[in-house]
């Protein structure tokens, strides 16, 4: 698991990580809004969300390798804030296709360059 900070708050950051996102061809499948989800049930949740995203031609190569994998996919990161700072967590492709013995190792690397460059800001 990766954790990364930013000195700004959320507002600043999540939008520029969905634009990566579509901009380096994956597609946003879901946001979950969990600050959204404890306000609903009368809890409270400073800015907490999850991205789901990722691009069929790329996981489907890994399913074909090894099913069980789907679990793990599409690719997700956290983002949530604290004040005036932002933080990201993902796992890196290659450590997700490791616990299912992909061998595709150039796809595992293509995907882990995809996610350090969305979180490049």
């Amino acid at each position: 698991m990766i954790r990364k900070e930013f000195p700004v708050p959320m507002d600043q950051v999540l939008p520029r990580i969905k634009e990566k996102i579509k901009n380096l061809g994956a597609e946003i499948f879901a946001e979950i809004d969990h600050a959204l989800n404890a306000e609903k049930v009368g809890l409270k949740l400073e800015p907490t969300k999850v991205l789901i995203f990722g691009n069929p031609r790329v996981g489907t190569l890994l399913m074909q390798e090894n099913r069980d994998i789907a679990y793990e996919l599409p690719l997700r990161l956290a983002i949530w804030s604290s004040g005036n700072r932002t933080f990201v967590v993902y796992e890196l492709p290659s450590e997700i296709g490791r616990k299912f013995g992909i061998t595709n190792l150039d796809v595992l690397r293509k995907m882990d360059a995809f996610m350090e460059n969305v979180v490049n800001l």
